[in-house]
């Protein structure tokens, strides 16, 4: 198999566009809560906990804001189970007819909370979601179509896909999937009902839901060996993540069957959220000094790339701080990533990032279709 390679240069094509505005946030405590977005026709919603000065919350902010007016619409604050210290989302989905928000945390104390997007107000919650203590790295993919929402978590040596009737909040189906030693991530697309692994040898296959292989498979043979995540772009584009803090990174794109690499002077990981065609998210760090002295394994810069998926190649780029929250030291229960969203206006793309500071800084570049 032929494989293409590019290199990353520090290019004039790729724009140093500057942050257009930014978006103020209430009762926000970054270190503690990362807000969870979506967007469509103009207007961005958002989802975060707010914290007492003890580090207790039980009250969740949501509001909606005009991306072409730059102002709010509408802030509500929302009762929600209590909880103590830093707490993840799973995210903020819109179902397919942009009447509901679903807002979901996946470990204790769990939660799905539905929302109009007309008001704002509560349409439905459910506190007890149907996850055992053994599923591990659960996640909530959103709305399966408006009226199902969909989960995924390992449950033992295998993956398990849960759905929910967003009428009553109630089990659909429950699917044990396909068996998998080695979970990097979860990468499933409900819609289509596949989902893809990493195999030993650092190849990915993808199967059903039922644990049937479909017949594809993408070989992985990046030049650094240590895989940081994956992403699916559309239905047509796999993107995989590779690299050794010590070196540098790349990451690998499989697209209509034929692999390509973009090497890069930095270690990538997937970083975006939104469901843009064709474009991706990256956060580059680096770590030249590895010396316990020197600061060991502390990331001494990042940098957000926007990538156009297809190549891969970088069409944007930005300094930006590595967010993360995580619920507690356990890698088995909830962690948040800092994760810009992606938003399409016509012939220009958002980035709307989550920040260290109590708001939300918007970019803006060109993004042809």
């Amino acid at each position: 198999m032929r494989w293409l390679i590019g290199v990353v240069l520090l290019a004039s094509s790729i724009c140093q566009a500057q942050s257009g505005y930014t978006i103020p946030l209430e009762k926000v405590n970054p270190s503690l809560a990362i807000p969870s977005m979506v967007a469509r026709d103009g207007v961005l919603y958002v989802a975060y906990r707010s914290f007492d000065l003890l580090r207790f919350s039980n009250q969740l902010q949501v509001l909606s804001y005009d991306l072409n007016a730059h102002k709010e619409l509408r802030h509500v604050t929302i009762s929600v189970p209590k909880a103590h210290g830093a707490r993840a989302s799973e995210g903020l989905f819109l179902s397919t007819d942009g009447k509901t928000l679903a807002y979901s945390e996946t470990y204790s104390p769990e939660l799905v909370l539905l929302v109009s997007t007309q008001n704002l107000l509560e349409i439905r919650r459910v506190t007890v979601l149907p996850f055992a203590a053994d599923d591990r790295k659960r996640i909530f993919a959103g709305f399966d179509g408006n009226s199902i929402l969909a989960f995924a978590s390992v449950k033992g040596d295998r993956l398990r896909f849960i759905r929910l009737n967003a009428s009553d909040l109630k089990t659909a189906t429950d699917t044990l999937g396909p068996k998998q030693p080695n979970f990097q991530s979860i990468m499933w697309s409900p819609k289509d009902r596949i989902t893809w692994l990493p195999t030993l040898s650092e190849e990915w296959q993808e199967y059903t839901e039922h644990g049937q292989k479909t017949g594809e498979q993408f070989g992985s043979h990046a030049q650094y060996r240590i895989g940081h995540g994956a992403a699916l772009v559309g239905n047509s584009t796999f993107l995989a993540y590779f690299g050794n803090l010590s070196e540098a990174g790349s990451i690998v794109s499989f697209s209509g069957g034929h692999p390509s690499e973009l090497t890069l002077p930095c270690v990538p990981r997937p970083y975006s959220s939104g469901d843009v065609a064709g474009y991706a998210g990256a956060l580059c760090t680096t770590s030249p000094d590895r010396e316990p002295e020197h600061g060991g394994d502390k990331i001494l810069s990042s940098e957000f790339l926007l990538l156009k998926a297809g190549g891969p190649t970088v069409v944007w780029k930005h300094p930006m701080d590595f967010l993360a929250v995580a619920d507690s030291d356990d890698p088995d229960t909830g962690v948040q990533w800092g994760d810009p969203l992606l938003y399409r206006d016509g012939s220009k793309l958002l980035i709307v990032a989550p920040t260290k500071k109590p708001e939300l800084a918007v970019y803006e570049t060109d993004a042809p279709q």
